[in-house]
């Protein structure tokens, strides 16, 4: 009985380690990312971080907010 088992155990092993990386289920929709007006968010990085340190520095939505902003390539 240990050995039927082991034997099943050992096959499906091999199985999975022969199945291509690319089985798994896409998420990302095709078409959907492509043309002019799409732009792609920063959620988080560099630029999040500079919105923050120029909100305090100049408080936000002034205009040396936005001038820090753009000195930092982030408008």
């Amino acid at each position: 009985m240990l050995a039927k088992l082991s034997l099943a155990a050992g096959l499906l092993l091999a199985a999975a380690a022969f199945l291509p990386a690319t089985a798994a289920p896409q998420s990302k929709l095709p078409g959907l990312t492509e043309g002019p007006l799409v732009q792609t968010v920063q959620w988080g990085g560099r630029c999040r971080t500079w919105r923050h340190r120029c909100a305090d520095r100049f408080g936000w939505r002034t205009r040396e907010y936005y001038r820090c902003l753009r000195r930092h390539d982030c408008d």
